[in-house]
């Protein structure tokens, strides 16, 4: 089931369209998982994935998942998509915190790609 945090959260993500590849990530995520819920999608302004229009960056609640854990599940998304082949150090999920609590991360590039099954 995908959830989304609250009304803003939800007219936010009605304002532009979205990467395939991140839509397709959320997909994942929730059909192996069986739940997302969005905490952020588009930010009108952010200079980052958040920003970029079609929008490359979404965040999902992290506390909800406890078996397997939240790194676990970003550890599972890095093994099947790659950020960027050109830059190896990038990855597609992560679990952090930028001051709004600590969340997953999802991130894709143009160059992202979908590795295995």
């Amino acid at each position: 089931m995908i959830i989304v945090k609250n009304k803003k959260v939800f007219l936010d993500l009605l304002l532009v369209a979205y990467d395939p590849v991140l839509i397709s990530i959320l997909g994942y995520v929730d059909k192996k998982y069986g739940k997302a819920v969005i905490t952020c999608g588009y930010r009108h302004g952010d200079t980052g994935v958040h920003g970029s229009i079609p929008c490359r960056g979404m965040d999902i609640r992290s506390h909800v998942y406890h078996n397997p854990s939240a790194e676990e599940i970003c550890k599972d998304i890095n093994s099947k998509w790659q950020y960027d082949p050109n830059r190896p150090d990038k990855v597609v999920a992560i679990v952090h915190d930028v001051g709004s609590g600590i969340h997953i991360h999802l991130q894709v590039y143009s160059n992202t790609i979908f590795i295995k099954e």
